[in-house]
């Protein structure tokens, strides 16, 4: 988990690649039921509809790219950006399952991409804006490819994010690498309709509309970790060695199981903004 603004744009992207490289393997599990659930709605939210150009941003397996292949049908095209080859991969392979051939997943990065100006009617954003050290820039680089009358859409974690998993996951880890417990988390830059508008503000956008949602899901210990590996929460396990690491899931799950966890709570943010035509 990237931990602050001090983290350099290169150092930043090295550690999140490595991160969702080793996470691809657990991103289609049910427990991470948060990928598909964020993608699929924001695509509706989006006003994604047949014959759109879409650019997905932070792609991963396809939860944002997919529905909206499928949505554009059979005219419109999708193109899905990432910064790991490994979810990549695995999006190339559920397309091909699902017989989409309108839609081709490309490795990048949200900093600089690699799209001409005022190109796509919609641009998607789902849980990945937070990863960035500048965030009006991104944005700003995001809305660059938006036509005119297009829709920049951005979807991120509001004030609880997996709890009270995720606070008991930074506990645990603190308790037993305290020098890897992160100072900030990433979303928290964002994780407010104030926020968020404060940074479109920045970059030059109109202010977005934002739609709240509150989901909760069963889990428990091996669930929760499961999501732990298949998430950005896995970059503090993979700078751990193993008893590090297998001390920090028995001293979670000791607590989940006296605080008799059973469910997770997630706020997210759907905000959108539209350009003028």
């Amino acid at each position: 988990m990237a931990t602050g603004p001090a983290v350099r744009d290169g150092t930043r992207a090295r550690l999140v690649r490595a991160t969702f490289n080793a996470a691809a393997e657990h991103f289609d599990d049910p427990q991470l039921f948060f990928w598909d659930h964020c993608g699929a709605r924001t695509v509706a939210l989006a006003g994604v509809a047949p014959g759109h150009r879409v650019l997905d941003v932070c792609c991963g397996t396809g939860a944002s790219a997919l529905p909206a292949a499928a949505r554009v049908a059979p005219v419109g095209s999708v193109v899905g950006i990432d910064i790991a080859d490994g979810p990549l991969a695995r999006a190339r392979v559920k397309a091909a399952r699902q017989g989409l051939t309108n839609v081709r997943f490309v490795r990048g990065e949200m900093t600089a991409l690699d799209q001409p100006d005022a190109t796509y009617d919609v641009v998607l954003c789902v849980l990945g804006l937070y990863f960035a050290v500048e965030l009006p820039a991104v944005v700003a680089e995001l809305w660059r490819v938006v036509r005119p009358g297009g829709t920049l859409a951005v979807t991120t974690w509001g004030a609880r994010a997996l709890e009270p998993g995720n606070a008991m996951y930074l506990d645990a880890v603190g308790a037993v690498r305290p020098d890897l417990r992160p100072a900030s988390i990433p979303w928290e830059r964002i994780n407010s309709p104030e926020k968020l508008a404060g940074v479109f503000a920045a970059a030059g956008l109109p202010a977005p509309a934002v739609e709240r949602e509150t989901v909760t899901r069963p889990t428990d210990p091996d669930a929760f970790w499961t999501v732990i590996l298949g998430s950005g929460y896995r970059l503090l396990v993979d700078a751990m060695d193993r008893i590090a690491a297998s001390r920090v899931r028995a001293a979670l799950r000791e607590r989940m199981t006296e605080e008799r966890v059973d469910r997770l709570t997630a706020d997210l943010l759907y905000a959108r903004a539209a350009k003028r035509a």
